[in-house]
């Protein structure tokens, strides 16, 4: 009773079957998981799921469909192995706890054109969008062509590129930080450490794993000061 249960919430979090063709979908994890959805009365089922991070959306398979969670109120947590997602405004937020904190990443994952193929396999800059962001899913020196784009004879190459928004828990209100700038603000007090440590690790505030970093250190600073 309690599985049929599941079943009925589930549906009820599902507004509608998804197109594949309805939008273009970069997938954070490498394939659908198997997954953990815990709901607010405390329910739970296991379904098969990807989180669709260039349109913020939770995506599970129900047979051959692919079904779309949108009454996210509903749901409490989502765990993936070892990697728990909670429902934000728009979409879901990854809760990573790192050794003096948490921090919630709200992913955005763009594939970003960086030029096309030549005859010998070179890739020329004629079409480079300036977009300093970090690789995310390939790494730097992996550069693609979608498969469609191949079989219409395309030779633009792109790259999968991150665009994440970072949020930190400051006196029970979540800070949002994107830029070096806005995490000197959040940590005031520590400024000039910041500012150093950003500087002797060279860190790249579009790079994940050195906002992570960067804000582990911030974490203790904080803690240290309590």
């Amino acid at each position: 009773m309690k599985y049929f249960t599941c079943l009925t919430i589930l549906y009820l979090c599902t507004l509608f079957t998804v197109s594949a063709q309805q939008f273009k979908r970069i997938f954070l994890l490498d394939d659908f998981t198997e997954a953990q959805i815990k709901f607010r009365n405390g329910s739970q089922t296991v379904v098969s799921l990807n989180y669709d991070a260039s349109n913020k959306t939770m995506l599970f398979k129900q047979g051959e469909e692919l079904m779309e969670v949108t009454n996210t109120s509903t749901v409490d947590t989502v765990f993936v192995g070892d990697r728990r997602f909670i429902p934000a405004e728009k979409g879901f937020y990854e809760v990573v706890f790192l050794n003096n904190g948490t921090v919630f990443v709200d992913w955005l994952l763009k594939d970003v054109n960086v030029g096309s193929k030549g005859a010998l396999g070179a890739v020329t800059q004629g079409s480079v969008h300036n977009l300093q962001m970090s690789n995310l899913g390939l790494n730097a020196t992996e550069m693609y062509t979608p498969y469609k784009r191949q079989k219409l004879g395309s030779t633009d190459v792109y790259r999968r590129k991150s665009d994440n928004t970072y949020y930190v828990n400051r006196e029970n209100k979540l800070i949002k930080i994107k830029t070096l700038k806005q995490l000197t603000k959040a940590f005031s007090t520590h400024k000039d450490k910041i500012t150093a440590f950003a500087k002797e690790n060279d860190i790249d505030m579009k790079e994940t794993h050195d906002v992570l970093v960067i804000l582990d250190y911030c974490l203790g600073l904080f803690d240290n000061q309590q």
